[in-house]
């Protein structure tokens, strides 16, 4: 496992537009109306004791969840936040540090203007961003992972860290668990996340049990058929980032080029 620290000193999150998420639902965090709205649906419904993802519960409760926004006519905040984050905050077994971006919709995303954002629109604003970041990385691709999305071992990488990365749209209907603000949301989880819980060991088995029962309760559809373990030569990554209602595919490849 690689162990990464944090500096000592106090770190001013909140001057770099990465704000931590307090649990206290009396709290909101300081942004324009819309985040705000957004991150307070947002924290309702990953505190709730019924909320399928108990490592996001953890999150919150530990107040490792922090949040930033964009919008998307305008990602290199996000980009600058991102970074931010990752260079700030510990990789230690254990830690639930996660970074939530809520994205604001620009009218260029939009496939008609009626009735809001569709779910294809949410499909490709997602892409978009993943796309942006990459292509104003400031690091390299760190090596250990492959560039191939259809490798099972590939992750979106960014600042010289692997994350999964998941999107959550209000037209998440039947997956209500990917339903979580009014606007897309993009869940940045660095793999150090998932140390000690991977797919195959023990506790990895147990957790992915749990979260599966609780899905079932949560949400009005089964888990979609392209939901995997990291590292299965069956599995491959980038389909379980952005998902549609249904169980079937939203691409015949994968949007995000790496090269």
């Amino acid at each position: 496992m690689k162990i990464k620290l944090v500096p000592a000193e106090p770190v001013d999150f909140a001057a770099r537009g990465v704000v931590l998420l307090d649990p206290d639902v009396a709290v909101d965090p300081a942004g324009p109306e819309w985040f705000v709205r957004a991150a307070r649906t947002f924290r309702e419904n990953v505190r709730s004791r019924e909320y399928p993802c108990h490592f996001g519960r953890q999150s919150l409760e530990r107040r490792e969840l922090m949040v930033t926004h964009a919008e998307l006519a305008d990602l290199r905040p996000l980009a600058d936040a991102l970074a931010f984050f990752l260079d700030n905050t510990p990789r230690v077994r254990g830690g639930r540090h996660v970074l939530s971006a809520f994205l604001r919709p620009s009218a260029s995303t939009l496939s008609t203007g009626v009735g809001g954002p569709s779910h294809d629109d949410h499909d490709r604003a997602f892409w978009e961003v993943l796309q942006y970041l990459h292509d104003h990385d400031p690091e390299p691709w760190p090596e250990g992972f492959p560039m191939d999305t259809e490798d099972p071992s590939w992750e979106f990488c960014f600042n010289g860290e692997a994350m999964f990365v998941f999107g959550a749209a209000p037209t998440h209907g039947l997956r209500a668990s990917r339903n979580l603000a009014d606007c897309l949301v993009l869940l940045f989880q660095p793999r150090s996340v998932f140390f000690g819980i991977e797919g195959g060991t023990a506790a990895g088995i147990v957790a992915r049990k749990r979260i599966r029962e609780r899905l079932r309760a949560w949400d009005l559809a089964g888990p979609h058929p392209s939901m995997g373990n990291y590292g299965d030569p069956s599995n491959v990554e980038w389909r379980q980032y952005f998902i549609p209602d249904d169980d079937s595919d939203l691409h015949g490849e994968c949007p995000f080029k790496a090269a």
